[in-house]
């Protein structure tokens, strides 16, 4: 029975933080709603956030989430105040609503404590149920409801009416004029569009039931190939049979005709039986023949019908998947209110066609991608006021996300702002700044092609590095994961009028073609959308250049990796000769392009992709796995890893360490014991040397007498800050090109803005702190920053 119940709460719990999630995704686009309202906001607009709070408290209280209860029953408390027209929020008020939001939101999670502790956003909420508007700000507000009602005074507030307890819940106090209206949260409709709620891990069975179906209806075409294969084979027989006919008759005369008198008379009978026998199997495939096709045709007929009941079976479960954009868009806008505040810029979220729907699975995947571009149009596109005012700009930036249905079961999603747009000439000499290209390149290349650019894996303009921004990453990220999902990225651009970046994806994933291949005893699918070529060729066409080998193929040098070099399994043990033909599948991934070297190319099918489960999802380079026609299991295989690999495997055997090479040196500068010992500790871990200075002072003396390849300081030391530290290190001849990385407690925009002006190349805040996120910018830095003819000179 203790098992029942704890399953029974366990439900309760996973369907109260969906319903609570939802009412919070409310509350905030309402909380944003108000922020741009006049003064006094529509008392329609007060009535849905207050309702709304009010059913998420009490869906706290039943599942005894009191900490939850209390934030929303003081926010009840506050927007109880707002309806009455006793207070009205101004913008450090609005700051604590978000506040408490983000609470909320973060208990959700289950994220622990929250950054702000619930007590003390409580007594926060607590505080502005006192706060009294001042004399002036009731008197416009009644001047403006004068104006809104020209017809007579408003209603007053039951506050003021005697015989009324105003003590009592505002819920109890309604217009008795008429009946409450229901929130939209909580209305049931009636007819086709009633709706009912189902666990997200049904949705997934649902739909693993039927690419299950569509795996089966994969099964019976590749029986029915069998068949008809067979079918063949008798027509073959058929053939031969015929070409010996005449031969037949020939013993058919002389063993039944007057000729038998000739033959010995112990062959007369085997002959005539032989003869009977041929007959009778000619006529006996004949009928199997005739009935395999009719097998054939009738099976052939009901496959038709199995595959359309399948696929629209598939499709309507695919559709019950469906959700709306909005759902994964509603978010961003608090995370937008946020960061523009972080960034001290005045960005304003517009979202159209949210209501479009699709596959709950990619917009799970577009979370990041989007993300990341909301990120980019705020730090890179999006000006500060004053420079938005010098160019007679609105002071309040938009960044606008458009979503719109195109054809062939697509959708686009784009992500545009007014902001300053791209400048081309300054991508292509940050690409050349960071090794990316070479100056020969930068001079072919046009504006246009060199906005591309920005999609690379490690290009960032930034002048620092932040939690966010800088590490070249984000957009790499997006077109990766698009192309994972089937669809492609575009973008357009206007110097000093913003940038557009489109998104187009499927609007469900259901199957996809792929090349099947073998490489040693394990079959791999390679998606077609990546495949540019398949090829078999000689040997003696693979030239060496360095120590990699590389087809020409149109005019271009393409480098070869063996794919179970990429995978790191055992290699093939099929005898090889120099005329044996050598099988390649070219593989082509934004600018990247690279052979791979298979044992066997097989054939192209569609196939139904699997996800790996939870256990194997970090699995690097393999994207799924799928059940091939003959009952196969064959690794779909994720070609932008297997490019970046081939790549880093190139570089290993261009440029292979010397034994004996020396670590990079990091200074670590920090005042605090721990912190400086934590750090030291994290970075000797990754087989770095570490030196340490306990302020930048002593910094700055070791820097004159020993050679570092990294500097990671604190900024708030004593003696000299890591501001003064990075001046210093600048203002050097002999250091200005070292990296410097800001690891900090001091976490506003003005801060930050500071780091960049005196020339940090990161700035790292502690209170969001990443072990994995240091590591990742200390590695990046040391080897693209470092000047040749040091350590960093292997690259």
């Amino acid at each position: 029975m203790k098992g029942t119940d704890a399953e029974f709460t366990k439900r309760l719990l996973a369907t109260f933080r969906e319903e609570a999630r939802e009412h919070l995704d409310v509350i905030v686009a309402i909380l944003l709603e108000l922020e741009k309202a006049p003064p006094v906001p529509e008392s329609a607009t007060v009535e849905r956030i207050y309702r709304t709070t009010h059913s998420l408290k009490g869906a706290a209280r039943a599942v005894g989430q009191k900490e939850i209860e209390s934030v929303c029953q003081n926010l009840e408390n506050i927007f109880s105040r707002m309806k009455k027209g006793t207070y009205v929020p101004d913008a450090d008020d609005f700051d604590i609503f978000h506040q408490a939001a983000r609470v909320v939101q973060g208990i959700l999670d289950g994220a622990g404590q929250p950054v702000t502790p619930v007590t003390d956003i409580v007594s926060s909420l607590r505080s502005l149920t006192r706060k009294e508007s001042s004399p002036g700000d009731t008197a416009t507000q009644q001047k403006q409801e004068l104006e809104k009602h020209p017809g007579g005074p408003p209603v007053r507030s039951t506050a003021d009416m005697p015989g009324v307890n105003p003590s009592l819940p505002e819920r109890d106090q309604g217009d008795i004029r008429k009946p409450p209206v229901l929130s939209t949260g909580a209305s049931r409709p009636e007819g086709d569009g009633a709706t009912v709620r189902i666990a997200a891990h049904k949705l997934d069975r649902l739909i693993a039931g039927s690419d299950d179906l569509l795996t089966t209806r994969l099964f019976i075409t590749h029986r029915m190939r069998e068949l008809e294969e067979w079918l063949a084979r008798f027509t073959i027989w058929r053939w031969n049979q015929a070409a010996i006919s005449t031969d037949i008759h020939r013993i058919r005369e002389r063993s039944f005709g007057s000729g038998k008198a000739d033959l010995p008379a112990d062959l007369v009978l085997p002959l005539q039986r032989l003869v009977e026998f041929l007959d009778y199997d000619r006529e006996f495939v004949t009928y199997l023949q005739h009935d395999l096709t009719e097998f054939i045709r009738a099976t052939d007929r009901d496959r038709a019908a199995l595959e359309a009941s399948t696929l629209e079976i598939s499709e309507l479960i695919h559709d019950a998947v469906l959700l709306p954009v909005s759902s994964v868009l509603a978010p961003f806008h608090g995370l937008v209110r946020e960061y523009s505040r972080t960034t001290g810029k005045q960005v304003e979220l517009v979202i159209e066609g949210g209501e479009i729907e699709v596959d709950r699975r990619i917009l799970d995947s577009l979370k990041d991608p989007l993300m990341h571009l909301i990120y980019n149009s705020i730090d890179h596109g999006i000006e500060y006021p004053d420079l938005r005012a010098l160019h007679n700009k609105a002071i309040r930036g938009t960044v606008r996300i458009r979503v719109v249905l195109v054809s062939g079961g697509k959708v686009d999603i784009e992500v545009s702002d007014d902001g300053k747009g791209i400048d081309g000439s300054e991508i292509r000499k940050a690409a050349v700044r960071i090794g990316l290209i070479s100056e020969q390149e930068e001079a072919r290349l046009t504006n246009a092609e060199a906005v591309w650019l920005i999609f690379r894996s490690g290009f960032s303009t930034s002048p620092i590095i932040t939690e966010v921004s800088g590490r070249g990453l984000g957009l790499a990220i997006v077109e990766d994961t698009i192309t994972r999902l089937g669809g492609y990225v575009t973008i357009a651009s206007e110097h000093g009028k913003g940038t557009t970046i489109t998104l187009r994806i499927p609007v469900r994933l259901v199957t996809f073609r792929g090349v099947v291949v073998r490489s040693g005893s394990q079959v791999y699918v390679i998606p077609m959308q990546q495949v540019q070529q398949v090829l078999r060729i000689k040997p003696d066409t693979i030239f060496t250049r360095g120590r990699r080998q590389y087809i020409r193929v149109d005019e271009q040098d393409i480098g070869i990796v063996k794919l179970s070099d990429v995978l790191d399994v055992p290699v093939s043990r099929l005898p090889t000769g120099k005329d044996t033909p050598v099988s390649l599948i070219v593989i082509a991934y934004g600018a990247g392009q690279v052979a791979c070297q298979v044992d066997e190319i097989m054939h192209v099918q569609e196939i139904v992709v699997r996800p790996l489960g939870s256990q194997l999802r970090r699995v690097r380079r393999i994207a799924g796995a799928t059940i091939l026609g003959d009952g196969t299991l064959a690794l779909v295989l994720d070609p932008p890893e297997l490019i970046q690999e081939s790549l880093r495997i190139s570089t290993r055997g261009a440029a292979p360490l010397q034994k004996g090479e020396p670590a990079p040196i990091v200074l670590v500068v920090e005042d605090s014991v721990t912190s400086r010992a934590f750090l030291q500790m994290l970075l000797e871990r990754e087989r770095y040397r570490v030196m340490t200075a306990t302020d930048g002072m002593a910094a700055f003396a070791i820097l004159k007498e020993h050679q570092v390849d990294i500097v990671v300081s604190d900024v708030d030391m004593p003696r000299m800050n890591g501001f003064v530290l990075t001046e210093k290190i600048r203002s050097d001849p002999k250091l200005q090109s070292l990296p410097v990385v800001l690891v900090t407690s001091l976490d506003s925009a003005e801060d930050q803005k500071h780091g960049i002006a005196v020339g940090a190349d990161a700035y790292i805040v502690k209170s969001s702190f990443e072990k994995s996120a240091l590591l990742a910018v200390v590695r990046n830095l040391i080897w693209t920053k470092r000047p040749q003819g040091r350590l960093g000179a292997r690259r």
